[in-house]
């Protein structure tokens, strides 16, 4: 895949299976909420918290994750993070009310945080600067398998044993991951290369990123296409199930558009950035993202949503975030080599924290159409195409860690 130190030959297999059972995490449970607002008596929007808590919990974590990687290394906030994964699994495998398992997602997300921000930060420490875009879109492709498969398979379990025995499943896999990394992992982050994590430098660091345009422009049209996604992927569960007429796994069929476009879009805009410029590819993500979306909300207006129109804007979501999140990833972080773990934290806090927004706003503005759900799309998508003025604008402008 690619050349590793000797130490190192697990490593990125181990980041690639971390980042995977991360997004697992958040989206096994999806295809069952619409059951789960008859099953606890409860109402869509309380049922919307489970996913938007996990969301803003994922959110909300990176920002200590980023910081304290860089202090105290990799391996160990990994390991941490991973046992609170696994107790937030297994306490939703038996949540006796929506309120329990809203608390248990929350905790999962608090766990599964650290597998979607040190990844990033480890591919830099390992592979450099003209590695970690190679390495990062692997980690990219890794959580596109992930997206694929969660839903149907959320959907199967689902309906074939219950959601309960998903959420089991999800503790089992932490489990398999602790043991691994306790194995396999060598520390990537050196007692050498470390610096202090109190609060005045956890401010420096990120006014220091916050100071780049170019950084906030990677920033926010990562954001922005990952609330696009969102925005989808909560609304599309209510749409199929309760417009179209779906089962839960057949939601799960609904989004393979968007990950099988999305895999080997990350794998050639890496390619065709190192020969255009990510600067070209990024914009031409957001745009096709803002496409398809705005065609999904025109449709929506008609009355004429049907499960082919979905496919289509599917297939264009996924297509667009695959040119933007792996090259606006590697491109950030690569601003900033001696801050890659605060780089990533800022990056996947905005994603999943503009993601939690979506949900959120679905949640509030659901009203039995696929019209809120195609609008929240469409303003994410030209949001991020409104994003890449502030990556165009400092081009010229070194960035300064």
């Amino acid at each position: 895949m690619l050349n590793a130190p000797p130490e190192h030959r697990y490593t990125l297999i181990l980041m690639l299976t971390i980042n995977a059972v991360s997004i697992v995490a958040m989206q096994f449970i999806v295809p069952a909420m619409p059951d789960l607002v008859g099953e606890f008596a409860t109402t869509p929007a309380m049922v919307q918290l489970t996913l938007t808590m996990f969301m803003l919990g994922y959110a909300v974590f990176q920002i200590a994750y980023g910081p304290l990687s860089d202090r105290y290394g990799r391996k160990g906030v990994v390991m941490w993070a991973t046992l609170v994964f696994i107790a937030g699994s297994f306490l939703g495998a038996v949540a006796p009310s929506i309120e329990v398992l809203v608390i248990a997602r929350v905790l999962q997300s608090v766990g599964a945080a650290a597998g979607f921000v040190l990844p990033p930060a480890v591919a830099r420490d390992i592979y450099g600067h003209d590695g970690a875009p190679r390495a990062i879109g692997w980690i990219s492709i890794s959580a596109g398998l992930a997206a694929l498969s969660a839903p149907y398979f959320g959907g199967l379990i689902h309906e074939t044993a219950g959601w309960r025995w998903g959420m089991g499943f999800n503790g089992v896999l932490g489990i398999a991951i602790l043991v691994a990394c306790g194995l396999l992992l060598a520390e990537s982050h050196p007692i050498a290369r470390r610096q202090s994590v109190g609060f005045a430098g956890l401010a420096r660091g990120y006014a220091a990123l916050a100071r780049s345009r170019r950084f906030m422009g990677y920033l926010l049209a990562t954001a922005f296409v990952n609330g696009a996604f969102y925005a989808f992927f909560a609304g599309g569960t209510f749409v199929a199930i309760q417009i179209l007429g779906l089962s839960p796994s057949q939601f799960g069929l609904l989004t393979i558009p968007v990950v099988a476009l999305f895999l080997p879009s990350a794998y050639l805009s890496v390619r065709m950035a190192a020969r255009f410029g990510s600067t070209r590819i990024i914009a031409l993500g957001t745009l096709t993202t803002a496409a398809g979306s705005i065609g999904l909300l025109f449709v929506a207006l008609s009355g004429n949503v049907s499960v082919p129109a979905i496919l289509v804007a599917s297939a264009l979501l996924g297509w667009g975030n695959g040119q933007v999140i792996p090259n606006a990833t590697a491109a950030a972080v690569n601003l900033f080599p001696k801050l890659a773990g605060t780089a990533s934290a800022s990056l996947g806090t905005a994603q999943m924290g503009m993601g939690a927004v979506a949900s959120l706003l679905f949640g509030l503005l659901h009203d039995g159409t696929s019209t809120p759900m195609a609008a929240l799309m469409a303003v994410m998508g030209l949001a991020a195409v409104l994003s890449c003025g502030l990556i165009i604008a400092a081009r010229r402008r070194p960035a300064v860690a």
